[in-house]
């Protein structure tokens, strides 16, 4: 959110104000530069500035105007609070959370600022901390629905269900057109066991937002429809929200090994060379397989389709390359061909697999490796679970495959912990013909 303060200037910048809430950013840019010919050190002017550098997305320049702004008016919080929200669009959190303290310094009932750092926080995954943020916009705001909304995600992340819940449905009460707070009420009742309760939720949702995906998607999941894959938007949804804390709730809650794990797998296979040329990791995530890949990569790429997972995967430095996109359509486009090609828990978002299985087999080096994992079951075929991922049975993998690869081994693992105990699973090891 950017703010402005009415100041004597007001005369002038209002066509200019008028130019901006219309979408006519670059015109009131270019009216503004104008203006600072005649007021230099006006502060006013370079928030605007910046705010208009923002809509236009040069953060970087945004980011300068406002800096500008605060160095002829210290105090001056509304350009604290923009410096801070840019910042935080640029994903320098740490420097967010100082900008957005110091506005708060200056002003405690800085509506946006007290928005800004609470969505700073939670993005940080400090949602105990970002809950007190987002209340004392309530407490300036009462109607705020957005900032019920975000307390309720806090508390779904800090498992208080029973506050999430309340805070959900008080967004609804003062947005009842916010089809977001329906989808979450879904997901709790649904987490709940309360199928009938989370589908109801779900179609009003789809009574908003009629191509909600990740609605259709859990409704799909509960009535056990047939579905040939997750949506791309669900998932990248999904995994968008979940890049933060991804580490920590996959690996130290639920015990998911396998990633660290697959660089011993594929040293007992039987290749001439220290190290594979090209090695490419499907659904790469926030990385947690790069470190075991790269050990025995000379060049390794990644693919993810959420951009969050991908820059928390670039934190890491070792992967070569990394492309955000869905896995398939980038293999297609690609003209590069790879030794190993690496899925795991990737499938379970997938469902159909005849594409994924051609367009990899497409770009494999003579002899290529492809190993990834699956969620199993016994019936033959595949199917979308209440857990809204896909299980896949033996037979069809190898019905899917046999035209493609031949089977080196499989066996049986324990993919990741649940309420009720392992998530069975499966480790293929396929290579091209």
């Amino acid at each position: 959110m950017q703010s402005h303060s009415i100041l004597p200037l007001q005369d002038q910048l209002k066509p200019i104000v008028d130019l901006y809430s219309k979408g006519k950013i670059q015109g009131a840019l270019d009216s503004i530069e104008a203006l600072i010919k005649n007021y230099p050190n006006e502060p006013l002017i370079f928030n605007i500035k910046g705010a208009c550098f923002a809509g236009l997305g040069q953060l970087d320049n945004a980011v300068k105007c406002y800096e500008k702004a605060i160095s002829i008016a210290p105090n001056y919080a509304d350009a604290h609070n923009n410096l801070g929200n840019t910042l935080k669009r640029l994903g320098e959190f740490g420097e967010a959370v100082t900008s957005l303290d110091k506005a708060l310094d200056i002003n405690p009932n800085h509506l946006d600022a007290n928005y800004n750092l609470g969505s700073t926080l939670r993005e940080l995954g400090k949602f105990k901390a970002s809950i007190q943020n987002y209340k004392k916009v309530i407490t300036i705001k009462p109607t705020h629905y957005e900032a019920h909304f975000f307390i309720g995600v806090c508390y779904i992340k800090i498992k208080k269900i029973d506050l999430a819940i309340i805070h959900f449905e008080q967004t609804i009460i003062l947005n009842p057109d916010y089809a977001p707070a329906y989808l979450n009420l879904g997901n709790i009742f649904g987490q709940l066991n309360q199928s009938n309760k989370a589908i109801e939720y779900y179609k009003k949702a789809l009574i908003i937002k009629p191509d909600y995906s990740q609605a259709k998607h859990m409704i799909n999941a509960l009535k056990g429809n047939k579905s040939t894959g997750s949506s791309k938007a669900y998932i990248k949804n999904l995994f968008d929200n979940y890049a933060e804390t991804f580490n920590e709730s996959l690996v130290e809650k639920l015990e998911y090994k396998l990633p660290f794990i697959i660089r011993e797998l594929i040293l007992d296979l039987d290749f001439d060379r220290k190290k594979l040329n090209k090695v490419i990791d499907l659904g790469c995530g926030t990385g947690l397989s790069g470190q075991g890949l790269r050990d025995i990569s000379e060049n390794l790429t990644g693919i993810d389709i959420s951009k969050n997972m991908v820059d928390k995967a670039r934190e890491l430095g070792v992967y070569d390359n990394l492309i955000v996109g869905d896995i398939v359509e980038i293999l297609r486009l690609s003209k590069e061909k790879y030794d190993l090609f690496v899925a795991l828990d990737v499938f379970i978002y997938v469902g159909e697999l005849k594409a994924i299985f051609k367009t990899v087999r497409n770009c494999c080096n003579k002899n290529a490796f492809f190993i990834f994992s699956t969620e199993i079951q016994t019936d033959d075929g595949y199917s979308l679970l209440k857990s809204a991922r896909f299980s896949h049975s033996d037979e069809y993998i190898l019905k899917t495959a046999f035209n493609e690869f031949k089977l080196i081994e499989s066996q049986d693992i324990n993919l990741r912990k649940d309420n009720k105990g392992w998530i069975k699973g499966k480790l293929y090891i396929f290579q091209a013909y």
